[in-house]
């Protein structure tokens, strides 16, 4: 059986299980998911660092990984034309593009598990619904032992904190991830009305009168408040102020076997608002893996010499 019939199998018997409520995974213990087959190790360079997975997350990622402990790192799923966003209104655009691939969603999981802080924008937040939560479980609730296990290796209890900044406060306070608490960050301007307005477990702090928010601001906040290990997960506008300002060190990147096109704003590329022109910014390859027909690429992003 070639990879496309074991992950359409696995997908049905996952939705089969989700359907009667079938946990899967036993207490105590990383069970490797059933359903989903590890990924093929391609390439990766000899002189990172050892990391300490969980035996079965090694297993399903065919290796080990590390995050520095001091790293700005993003992750994105892209159509093999370069597009990770869809606009506004339409369902999630990254189960779209990535076409809800489980070896993508635990990548994600696996990359979330490592994060202090997870970084969005207000309009990834109203993009992934209303029920959307940032969390490892929430993703790939298969290896939540797993995930549990490597936070408690690096001394990273409970969940990562998420960050979303909105410089015009235009956030929905029914939403789930708000219900649950996180940080919003936002301009002075904003930040009487969302501290009125958001649920009381969802701080909120003015950092700037700008918009766009200084980058370079949010992540002196973040590090001033213990948050190390950063994640970013878009959108492409926060994202390319991010790389804009050289503020990213790595970053993830899953490419879908999909072509979406572009047609006015309706979809974004990886990195949306600014032009690097003939001076493009430089990545060096760290890792490749593959599933089925999905790429999963690791870089270091070059800072500006």
């Amino acid at each position: 059986m070639d990879d496309t019939h074991h992950l359409l199998a696995g997908q049905l018997r996952v939705e089969s299980r989700a359907a009667r409520g079938i946990s899967e995974h036993r207490p105590g213990a990383c069970q490797r998911a059933s359903f989903l087959n590890p990924l093929n190790r391609l390439f990766e360079v000899s002189d990172r660092q050892a990391g300490t997975l969980p035996p079965a997350l090694a297993e399903l990622y065919d290796g080990d990984l590390w995050i520095p402990d001091a790293c700005v790192y993003a992750n994105f799923v892209s159509s093999i034309d370069g597009i990770v966003a869809l606009e506004a209104g339409t369902a999630p655009s990254g189960g779209i593009i990535s076409g809800r691939n489980e070896a993508d969603r635990f990548v994600m999981g696996l990359l979330r598990a490592f994060a202090d802080a997870v970084l969005v924008g207000a309009g990834t937040v109203r993009a992934e619904g209303p029920r959307a939560l940032w969390t490892p479980e929430f993703i790939f609730p298969a290896a939540t032992d797993g995930f549990r296990a490597l936070r408690h290796s690096l001394k990273r209890e409970g969940e990562p904190r998420l960050v979303i900044v909105s410089a015009r406060g235009e956030l929905d306070p029914g939403h789930r991830a708000l219900q649950v608490g996180a940080l919003v960050l936002t301009t002075t301007s904003s930040a009487a009305r969302l501290r009125s307005v958001l649920p009381s477990v969802t701080e909120v702090r003015a950092v700037s009168d700008t918009d766009p928010i200084d980058v370079h601001e949010i992540l002196q906040l973040l590090k001033a408040d213990g948050h190390h290990r950063i994640l970013t997960e878009g959108g492409p506008r926060l994202f390319g102020q991010m790389v804009a300002n050289d503020q990213v060190d790595e970053l993830f990147l899953t490419v879908s076997p999909v072509v979406v096109g572009q047609k006015g704003e309706r979809s974004f590329g990886l990195v949306h608002g600014v032009d690097f022109g003939r001076t493009p910014k430089n990545g060096r390859l760290l890792s490749a893996r593959r599933h089925g027909s999905h790429l999963f690429l690791r870089y270091r992003l070059e800072a500006a010499a």
